[in-house]
């Protein structure tokens, strides 16, 4: 099984090709957030590298958010539109979990964390099972605070990874002592690799989404809503 995956959630736009044994081809541009310009031909790149046609790919994945706006559109919208026209499948992968698949095999839960400005966060808890990722509770799109104190009575190990585990990584290491762990700087961005990981995973399982109703996770409204609305 080939699964095409990209990543537009953040300022990494990230392009990847891989099978049930192998990364075939994989290629990241962290330029900011021009995603409209380069994204496609990025696409065309990775096609032409790897001599595998668009045809050839039995699922599209994208990263679904949190993130930004712009980017989760584009990104959705081009997997989207590649999936209907060539009849093939589509798998959507929330972002901290694939931020989470950036990291292997570690001991303890592993803390998706973005810095979603103004001392907040969005964040997911991740355990490794079996060579597949499992989901603790529910999502954090609240004040560095909140984080904290939920990570306090886990008592485990915790590996941070994300921008956010740069942002706060003070505030990490002064909260959780010995228990703070951080994943390399490499590993913080955002990737199409681990969003291809977690849809394959998905795929092999039967787990696929529905291109008419496939969406955008936003955990939060836009500002220009909160805005709108007096937030």
């Amino acid at each position: 099984m080939r699964v095409l995956a990209i990543d537009t959630s953040g300022s990494n736009c990230s392009v990847c090709i891989l099978d049930e044994e192998k990364v075939i081809c994989d290629f990241n541009l962290n330029i900011g957030t021009t995603h409209s310009e380069t994204l496609m031909p990025m696409i065309d790149e990775v096609c032409k590298f790897s001599k595998i046609d668009l045809s050839e790919i039995d699922v599209f994945a994208c990263s679904i958010g949190p993130g930004s706006f712009t980017g989760l559109r584009i990104g959705l919208a081009t997997i989207k539109g590649f999936a209907l026209s060539l009849n093939k499948k589509v798998v959507g992968v929330p972002t901290l979990e694939a931020l989470a698949y950036n990291t292997s095999n570690f001991d303890g839960i592993v803390c998706s964390v973005l810095d979603a400005r103004n001392n907040n966060v969005y964040a997911g808890l991740y355990k490794h099972e079996n060579e597949k990722l499992v989901h603790i509770g529910d999502y954090i799109t609240e004040d560095l605070g909140t984080l904290i104190e939920t990570l306090k009575k886990q008592d485990s190990k915790i590996l941070f990874v994300g921008d956010g585990s740069v942002s706060f990584k003070n505030e990490f290491k002064d909260a959780l002592n010995e228990n703070a762990f951080f994943a390399p700087i490499h590993l913080n961005n955002q990737l199409s690799s681990s969003v291809a990981k977690a849809a394959l995973n998905k795929a092999l399982n039967g787990e696929y989404d529905d291109n008419d109703t496939l969406s955008p996770l936003y955990l939060k409204k836009s500002q220009a809503e909160r805005t709108l609305e007096g937030n």
